[in-house]
């Protein structure tokens, strides 16, 4: 598995998805990098610049998938087998809430400036929207079956959730709580990505070995090619230019351009590649799950430039915003 979430440059968009995330940001500073491990039943907090392990939190029993919180304070956490969300505070380094949420709660965004929670019900096929406070249900919708990957575009009032068994992707108007449309895609659709544009959603097909091209306006594929075997995790890089998906059988990462869908790379990375992120100009950030290591990438370069080591069975990660004054109580590095 692999996930969630925030921030595209030009728009307010809130991208979440457990399993595979593919969050962007153009902050100058580097940021911090959040990863599940689900074996370890952890979350490692990583300083992308210097490529080191900054904390390692204890979480409840089988984390999956992840979402961050539009100030980077807050990280929601998915348990399938237990039916929980649970809330971090990333400055006391503690759980400070956890809540039931449908039966197998598996994919997880933030939306309205953290005040509510999209999460993906894979046992009971919904989507769930939830208080992020109280952890209340607020509304629901039937999707296809399976639902793991989701990720939001607020601008567009859009979530779209990946339905694995149902080889297609939900499209959801969040201001009704409906589906609009079910889209069909390649074989077991898992991760999401959406440009920074929002108007491409890139899909990871596992059993086909594929990448669905969504156009968001009409919501129809526009095109499916081949980009290794069992692609786990997809993103886009800040500019748009490049999608990056991790192929978790054959461990590499498929460079794409945006523009004509050629393999621009395809780097051997490691083993049971899972979650990508991108951030900054030109980097990015997958996970190792066999290894259980976290790979800073220098996508121009098409090679690995640090691993760092984590708790046990890595799957998701985040791109978390550092805005905060160094020093300050409450700082993210130094509660």
């Amino acid at each position: 598995m692999s996930v969630i979430s925030i921030a595209a440059p030009r728009r307010a968009a809130a991208l979440g998805l457990a399993l595979g995330v593919l969050p962007v940001t153009d902050t100058l500073a580097d940021p911090l990098i959040a990863v599940v491990s689900q074996q370890a039943a952890a979350v490692t907090l990583i300083d992308a610049g210097a490529a080191a392990k900054v904390a390692e939190i204890a979480v409840p029993g089988v984390p999956a998938g992840l979402a961050v919180t539009p100030d980077g304070r807050r990280l929601y956490i998915t348990h399938p087998d237990l039916g929980l969300v649970s809330r971090l505070d990333v400055a006391s380094r503690e759980v400070e809430a956890r809540f039931h949420v449908g039966q197998e709660p598996f994919g997880i965004a933030v939306i309205e400036d953290g005040r509510s929670l999209l999460v993906s019900d894979w046992s009971d096929d919904a989507l769930i929207r939830v208080d992020a406070r109280h952890g209340h249900e607020t509304g629901r919708v039937a999707v296809g079956r399976s639902p793991a990957g989701l990720v939001v575009d607020m601008v567009a009032g859009y979530a779209y959730v990946a339905d694995r068994e149902s080889h297609q992707v939900s499209a959801v108007d969040l201001a009704r709580m409906t589906r609009k449309a079910a889209i069909p895609t390649g074989k077991a659709p898992f991760a999401l990505a959406l440009s920074p544009a929002g108007d491409r959603l890139y899909v990871a097909n596992v059993q086909s070995g594929d990448l669905s091209v969504i156009d968001t306006g009409p919501l129809k594929e526009i095109d499916r090619f081949k980009v290794g075997l069992m692609p786990y995790g997809v993103a886009t890089t800040s500019d748009g230019s490049r999608i990056l998906v991790t192929n978790q059988q054959s461990g590499t990462l498929a460079i794409v351009d945006a523009a004509t869908h050629a393999i621009l790379g395809r780097p051997k990375l490691g083993s049971y590649l899972e979650g990508v992120v991108a951030f900054g100009p030109g980097r990015a950030a997958a996970v190792a799950w066999a290894e259980d290591s976290v790979l800073i990438i220098d996508v121009g370069k098409d090679r690995v430039t640090a691993r760092i080591p984590v708790g046990a069975g890595p799957r998701s990660l985040a791109v978390m915003p550092r805005r905060w004054e160094p020093g300050v109580r409450g700082d993210m590095l130094n509660p």
